[in-house]
């Protein structure tokens, strides 16, 4: 999938239902993303984001199910899973906790197709990207799951991004959000 350096992140996929899409903070429905982000503000006190020393076990603990913090590697060409939570275990049928995406892409390669560009997008533009929608379930699983991501920079800097902090919600396809 090829992009330019400033496309914002989005799926390519044709159908509706099995694709994810770009949303403002402002659009959060999730009570667990929404306090997520309050913490990341919180702890940003004034800078462009926090650093990775800022988050605690403690901070997070009410997050910690819902929270995913990947180390960036050499600028983005990688990315290693530091903490997955259960919620993100349940909706891709694994952990990646100590693996890098490059090992976990064949697992889930539409998700992944997918995911790489937000990341890519996080670290270069420095900002939080907030998204909603389908996800297939890795693994023999092909069951398409409801999601509302935030991806939060860290960085020591200010303008460097060397860790993404993730929060999300997953919903299977029984339980998704019916249109008004």
């Amino acid at each position: 999938m090829d992009r330019k350096s400033d496309e914002e992140p989005r799926n390519a996929a044709q159908e509706p239902e099995q694709s994810s899409s770009r949303i403002a903070l402002e659009d959060i429905e999730s009570p667990i993303l929404l306090q997520g982000v309050a913490y990341w503000r919180e702890l940003s006190s004034g800078r462009s984001f926090p650093v990775r020393a800022d988050i605690t076990p403690r901070g997070l603990a009410a997050l910690l199910r819902n929270t995913t913090l990947l180390r960036v590697i050499d600028g983005g060409k990688d990315y290693e899973y530091r903490i997955v939570g259960d919620a993100y275990v349940m909706a891709h049928g694994a952990s990646f906790q100590g693996k890098r995406w490059s090992e976990t892409y064949k697992r889930s390669p539409g998700y992944h197709s997918l995911i790489k560009p937000v990341y890519d997008w996080v670290v270069r533009k420095a900002e939080p990207v907030a998204m909603r929608g389908w996800i297939e379930r890795g693994g023999e699983s092909s069951e398409m799951v409801h999601s509302e991501y935030v991806f939060l920079p860290l960085g020591t800097d200010g303008k460097t991004v060397d860790h993404i902090l993730v929060f999300a919600v997953y919903l299977p396809r029984e339980k998704r959000p019916q249109p008004a």
